[in-house]
């Protein structure tokens, strides 16, 4: 045999095991033997398949998507970029660093100047001036509305239409309501609040001009969104950006925006270092007045006082009065009582809550900070320390023994006396020596307060007056610094900002989008016909994939047969030889799947009509025929079976007449033209419970009869859907394959009968895939490579004569 095989994908375990001797019926089928493999998701190359079949669904697609890209272009306005650059010059820079000799302080922060470009300040003086509120349906013209004003009390926005007409001009609105007529050269739209009289020279052959209004606020606030500002972290340059469909308009507004900005920046300036000026010479004569006083009062102090009595320590050189010592021993000692006494309460609450029933823990105690350092507290801590490593070795000795074991017992008297007696015992003591010392550390400070009562209050009236004059001169210092500094900028002001670089009129637009437009308009296109194909495919209810039979429905794949030209078209002699080799191989692998030590007996069945099953039975059993095998087919397709017709032999009688008993075996056997191994069993004649003998016993006798004279017995049944003939005879036989053809066997069909399928006796050998396109997932399905016999003959051929079988019969072919 020639040609490569092709091996199982995947199958149902049961299909490959020998029939079980003595095993129950329901131990034979698919049913309960091994659950179908969990659904896979789809694979690449099945993707790659769902786009090529719809290939020119996406073509279309994507090319109405491009078309559509091109065409919305003719919408898209130019769009034009104008830049232009500020420095800031500021006397202190962006970062605050000082630079430069004595200035005014910078008006503004980085983050200020930002605020000032974007505010109405600069922007409606910029719109009123360029008439930017008002916006010609053409271009070109901009240059009449150059002197467009508005009164803004009885402004009327919207869309005007100026008629022009023998010397005449009628202003209407958009929907035809007039407003304003009257001669070229006069006023126009003053009804409606414009101040507006273009020379008659601009209106000639002029016959309609189109326009639009809105107040000058909403055309700042468009003005301010398009405006961008771009500052980076400590620099001083300020660039700015607008863009637009008029570029000329842009450069215009742009330069006139900055020379605004640099007007009003300038203006601010000065009035800003004026005012700070004459605030800073009203606060110097008032500090200076202040001085004064305080000198006059610490005068007069130290006369009235010099003749008294000096409490004061001794003078030594370099030091002019040292405080009394009696001031440091009276604040230590009072620091010293309060920690006493706060640290007194904190270990009376903790011995309160023992008698209470609460545990005298060790970090309770030690978190008071005098019992740490205090040597008095050297029975208490050890004792504390005691208890805590007592608690450690109960801990462990209850680890390893219960609360019975005497050493856990002793362990437990020796920590509860601790905890009830040791530590309160000793804590009561060491709070005893506190109050000891506490008592006599009051009697203490009580007597440095009486010395300090006797120091007089003269000392510290002197020092306030002395605070207040030192205070007073630097004031006055700092005040007079930076008055000088505001009268110099004052005399000299420049403004922080300037015009580097002026807007320029762009000689090409900024941003071409139509590439992007059209390449975008055409990749959404491509991905939405993509994901339409990959959906459709889903949707399909067809099985059009291997892996829908093997992951799916858990067969492996028998066999392929290819896709060959339809009827009527010249077959090539490679299509012819890939054919036959398809055969060879569905015969391998059904030979080799079968049980070996049981007649070799098949259905071949399929879920619906057309899917060729009729077609490969025919070949099938020819090619086991060629093979040498003695073969009989069978017609069990009683309803519309058209074997007879095919090999040209009389339909009756046939099965039908033999399971009726009106005919006898030797009667319904008819050997075929095709080859001399080949025997024909017709269906016999059409009869309306010609179904209901399919269920007598004589079709088990018959099978097993045939099985024990022949070496293969093949037959074709109806469809699964047809009724319940399939199950029937594959009962009978006990094997079956399922043929499935590309793009016509219903999925779902096939599955639900599957199910059933699985409850019977039958062994699923596996699927045979018929009308196959040799590409995509299918490729490495063929087994024909072109490498046959060189005195290869052609042979006689067998027809399909039904009619239902859509893909041509195939060629025998002799081993």
């Amino acid at each position: 045999m020639s040609g490569q095989q092709i091996q199982p994908v995947a199958s149902r375990d049961v299909a490959l095991e020998p029939y079980r001797e003595g095993a129950p019926p329901g131990d034979w089928g698919g049913g309960g033997q091994e659950a179908a493999p969990e659904p896979k998701g789809p694979s690449l190359g099945r993707y790659l398949a769902a786009v090529n079949r719809f290939k020119w669904l996406i073509l279309v697609i994507t090319a109405l998507g491009a078309a559509g890209g091109v065409f919305a272009t003719r919408f898209i306005t130019p769009e034009y970029e104008v830049q232009a650059t500020i420095l800031l010059e500021q006397g202190t820079g962006v970062n605050g660093t000082a630079s430069g000799p004595i200035q005014g302080e910078q008006l503004l922060k980085a983050s200020g100047w930002q605020d000032l470009l974007r505010s109405y300040t600069i922007a409606d003086p910029v719109v009123t001036e360029l008439a930017l509120f008002v916006t010609p349906a053409v271009d070109a013209d901009s240059l009449l509305f150059r002197g467009f004003r508005v009164d803004q009390s009885r402004l009327r926005a919207g869309e005007y239409l100026l008629k022009l007409a023998g010397g005449r001009y009628t202003l209407t609105s958009k929907a035809g309501l007039d407003f304003d007529s009257g001669v070229v050269g006069d006023s126009i739209g003053r009804p409606v609040g414009f101040s507006w009289q273009p020379a008659p020279a601009q209106l000639t052959d002029r016959k309609e001009i189109a326009f639009s209004v809105q107040t000058p606020r909403e055309a700042s606030i468009t003005l301010i969104k398009r405006l961008g500002l771009k500052l980076e972290s400590g620099s001083n340059f300020l660039f700015l950006s607008l863009t637009g469909p008029s570029a000329g308009r842009l450069a215009t507004t742009l330069n006139a925006w900055v020379e605004q900005f640099v007007a009003v920046a300038t203006a601010l300036k000065k009035k800003n270092v004026a005012s700070v000026a004459g605030i800073l010479e009203g606060q110097l004569d008032y500090t200076a007045r202040a001085l004064q006083d305080a000198e006059s009062a610490l005068e007069s102090f130290r006369v009235r006082t010099v003749t008294e009595p000096s409490e004061r320590q001794t003078v030594q050189p370099g030091i002019e009065m040292t405080t009394s010592p009696v001031f440091a021993n009276f604040f230590r000692d009072k620091g010293l009582a309060d920690s006493y006494q706060r640290d007194r309460e904190a270990l009376e609450r903790i011995l309160a809550e023992s008698k209470q029933g609460s545990v005298i823990t060790r970090e309770a105690v030690l978190s008071v900070p005098m019992v740490n350092a205090d040597p008095a507290a050297e029975d208490l801590r050890k004792f504390l320390g005691e208890q805590a490593e007592r608690e450690f070795s109960l801990r462990r000795l209850r680890e390893s023994y219960t609360d019975e074991f005497q050493k856990v017992k002793d362990e437990q008297a020796a920590l509860s006396a601790l905890r009830s007696q040791s530590v309160p015992m000793a804590l009561d003591a060491y709070i005893n020596q506190l109050k000891l010392r506490e008592r006599n550390l009051t009697a203490t400070i009580d007597r440095s307060s009486k010395d300090l009562r006797g120091i007089p209050s003269r000392t510290i009236e002197e020092q306030r007056l002395k605070r207040q004059v030192e205070m007073s001169a630097a004031l006055y210092q700092s005040l007079s610094l930076k008055t000088a500094e505001a009268k110099l900028a004052d005399a000299a002001t420049v403004p922080d900002v300037r015009i580097l670089d002026p807007a320029v009129v762009p000689s090409k637009q900024t941003r071409n989008t139509k590439p992007v437009i059209i390449l975008g308009a055409t990749g959404a296109a491509l991905g939405f016909a993509l994901f339409l194909a990959i959906v459709l495919d889903q949707l399909d209810k067809r099985y059009r994939y291997p892996e829908q039979v093997t992951d799916d429905l858990g067969l492996f794949v028998l066999g392929v047969v290819p896709l060959i030209d339809s009827k009527g078209r010249k077959r090539s002699s490679g299509q012819a030889a890939q054919v036959i080799e398809a055969f060879r191989t569905i015969r391998m692998n059904v030979r080799y799947a079968a049980d070996p030590n049981r007649p070799f007996t098949i259905t071949i069945t399929s879920p619906g009509p057309a899917d060729g099953k009729s077609l490969i039975s025919s070949n099938l059993a020819l090619s086991f025929a060629e093979s040498g095998a003695r073969t009989l087919l069978i017609d069990g397709d009683i309803r519309r079976g058209e074997l007879a017709k095919t090999f040209k032999i009389p339909a009756k009688p046939g099965l039908v007449e033999y399971l009726d008993g009106t005919a006898l075996i030797a009667e319904v056997l008819h050997p075929t033209d095709a080859h001399s191994n080949l025997t024909l069993l017709p269906g016999g004649a059409r009869r309306r419970r010609a179904p209901e003998l399919l269920a007598t016993p004589r079709l088990n006798q018959l099978i097993n009869q045939m099985g024990a004279e022949y070496d293969v017995v093949i037959v074709d049944s109806p469809p699964l859907g047809a009724g319940f003939d399939a199950y029937a005879l594959a009962t009978a036989t006990g094997n079956m394959a399922l043929v499935m053809r590309a793009g016509v066997t219903d999925r779902k069909m096939a599955a639900a009968k599957m199910a059933v399928v699985d409850s019977l006796p039958v062994r699923v050998m596996g699927a045979l895939l018929n009308s196959i396109a040799m590409t995509g997932a299918y490729q490495y399905y063929s087994n024909y490579q072109d490498y046959v016999a060189t005195d290869e003959e052609p042979i006689g051929r067998i027809s399909d004569g039904s009619g239902r079988d859509t893909n041509a019969a195939f060629p025998g072919a002799r081993s």
